[in-house]
């Protein structure tokens, strides 16, 4: 009795092992489903394992596993039973690559003609070009550059069936031609360039390159790198006066190595990259330096990443700023300032007066404020904020590595920061923000001890009027009681408002700290530190006033003060000022602040 599944068959030499697909009605074939009954030496175990087809470097895409070998399987009673069901032939997925290699099995037994015919009728009325058709031993192998007939073609095989009763086997597989540069390669591409160049315009065109009718014997498709740097390089040797150049249909994706356009082809003012693969405006980085007036990017991905065609064109420009044309289409005149180009910028100015008539008071204010404020105690600062003053702190770093820098941490600062940037909840707004003169005071008395560079301000006076004044400044101060005394970079701005005393009083302050530069570190006290003033008052700032104008009964108490107290002008009006030019209270008060060695030797300098 024979064993189940039959005996192994001993194919004579010349028998015709080719397809199993074929109907043969005189000869029965016995096979055996059993693993490893077959001993013979082909080079493929069955026909359905067309992945023995692929080349390394190739990506599948499906054809080759959507038809496993049928084997049988044994039932409840270890019989060998019917065999499995065919599985599903898988999907096709798009591959990353531009072109499809198309392998077709004994396609040799076939002329070129009677394949390509098949396919066309097949996957009519889609028409394609067989790039770089060629036999392979037993296999025809051509390649398409579309991934919608590459899909066709995929969905084609086994459903073509060809005159002797064979089902058509196509394979496809993401791949590109293989390419080797070589002087003949060089010679054909520069005759193919002369011929699309015109001199009239000084502009060559290269639209779909690749599919030049002389060049269908080599691969020459420009998306890739090497092959577009000799592209360039013929350019650059033949014509480097070339002002328009179109890439349109090319399949450029990355741009990166194009960048030598700039220094190669200098005077390039017309580019064309439209129906390419662009994904990203950011992708056009390296062709910044050239002086574009027209660009074409329609057809790309990366214009459908706008939905807003105003933005798509100001974002472009922000590239380009000398395009004068985008898409094809006109753009209106960029808005800028109609002054030559080669103009000269202003010299840098450390300070901008609105108003020189108030570079005194800024003077006087600033020294007065930050006396107190680097002193010991920052209590007296009460009287330079009005009653409903608002305040808000925000500090950041410069760069993510000073993080790290145990000196340059701003850990003093951040827990208190209101950058609106990133607190964006109303309520821990409303938190953060100091609302009248004693919450402000006393946040301002939290914040480290400090020793600011008066000298190193650079003071912006914007707004200057007898209703309010907006004052702002950039410096560095030192933090005096932190290990290493670290620098700090600051930016401050105070408005303010005349007060009811006939003074002024800050309304609203904003502080942002950061870590300075090195720049800033090297320069900062060059002009030798000023030692803090070691009293905690003085006289307040809030009256502060420009240019004042007595009248008779105020200018005999101001000469009267002079006089008892030894104060020099300055400091006597603002002592007056302060008590609502109560004469008694303010001799009561310079009393009080002299007995307790409150006032600063500057007081008594006339």
């Amino acid at each position: 009795m024979p064993k189940r599944g039959g005996r192994i068959r001993n194919w004579k030499p010349n028998e015709h092992f080719e397809h199993d697909d074929r109907a043969h009605s005189n000869n029965t074939r016995r096979v055996s489903f059993k693993s490893g009954s077959y001993k013979g030496k082909s080079k493929f175990r069955s026909w359905n394992d067309a992945s023995q087809l692929l080349l390394d470097g190739d990506i599948d895409m499906g054809a080759s596993g959507g038809y496993p070998i049928r084997k049988g399987f044994r039932n409840q009673r270890g019989r060998l039973s019917s065999p499995a069901p065919r599985t599903a032939k898988r999907k096709f997925i798009p591959g990353p690559l531009p072109w499809y290699q198309i392998v077709i099995p004994y396609g040799a037994k076939h002329d070129k003609d009677v394949i390509l015919r098949s396919l066309l009728g097949f996957i009519s009325p889609e028409v394609f070009i067989p790039h770089y058709y060629k036999i392979n031993g037993n296999t025809a192998v051509f390649y398409v550059d579309d991934v919608k007939i590459a899909e066709k073609l995929y969905e084609a095989d086994r459903k073509i069936v060809m005159s002797d009763g064979f089902k058509l086997l196509i394979l496809v597989r993401n791949s590109v031609p293989n390419v080797n540069i070589d002087a003949d390669m060089k010679e054909k591409m520069k005759l193919v360039m002369a011929k699309r160049y015109n001199a009239a315009t000084k502009a060559l065109d290269l639209t779909k390159f690749h599919a030049d009718p002389d060049l269908t014997d080599i691969f020459c498709a420009l998306f890739r790198p090497i092959i577009m740097s000799v592209a360039i390089d013929i350019m650059a040797d033949n014509i480097p006066d070339l002002e328009a150049l179109n890439l349109n249909e090319n399949k450029i994706h990355g741009m990166e190595h194009m960048k030598v356009l700039c220094t190669k082809l200098k005077n390039l003012k017309i580019l064309y990259l439209g129906d390419n693969r662009i994904t990203t405006l950011a992708a056009l980085e390296p062709l910044k330096p050239l002086p574009l007036v027209e660009l074409y990017l329609k057809g790309n991905p990366l214009v459908s990443r706008f939905n807003d065609h105003d933005i798509y064109v100001s974002d472009v420009r922000k590239k380009f700023p000398k395009l004068i044309r985008l898409d094809g289409v006109d753009l209106p005149p960029a808005i800028g300032f109609d002054v030559s180009e080669d103009l000269s910028l202003p010299s840098r100015q450390q300070s901008f007066l609105i108003d020189p008539a108030g570079q005194n008071l800024v003077r006087e204010f600033l020294t007065q404020y930050f006396a107190i404020y680097d002193s010991d105690s920052r209590q007296p600062l009460l009287e330079a904020y009005h009653e409903t003053a608002t305040m808000s702190m925000a500090a950041g770093y410069l760069s993510n590595e000073g993080r790290n820098v145990p000196g340059n941490k701003l850990n003093a600062y951040i827990s208190n920061s209101r950058n609106i940037m990133r607190i964006t909840d109303r309520e821990s707004r409303r938190r953060y923000l100091r609302t009248g003169r004693l919450q402000v005071v006393s946040f301002l008395s939290d914040l480290p001890k400090t020793n600011h560079d008066l000298m190193g301000f650079a003071v912006d006076l914007l707004v200057f009027t007898p209703a309010m004044i907006v004052l702002t400044m950039n410096g560095v101060y030192r933090e005096t009681t932190a290990y290493g005394n670290p620098t700090r970079s600051f930016h401050r701005t105070f408005v303010i408002i005349p007060n009811a005393t006939g003074g002024f009083s800050i309304t609203n302050d904003m502080l942002f700290v950061s870590n300075t530069t090195k720049e800033q570190e090297d320069k900062s006290f060059s002009g030798g530190e000023v030692a803090p003033s070691s009293s905690t008052s003085a006289p307040p700032v809030a009256t502060l006033a420009a240019t004042p104008s007595y009248d008779e009964n105020q200018r005999m108490m101001l000469n009267m003060l002079c006089q008892q107290t030894g104060m020099n002008e300055h400091w006597s009006v603002n002592c007056l000022q302060e008590t609502g030019w109560d004469y008694q209270r303010a001799l009561f008060i310079f009393n009080q602040l002299q007995s307790e060695g409150k006032i600063p030797p500057d007081a008594f300098v006339k």
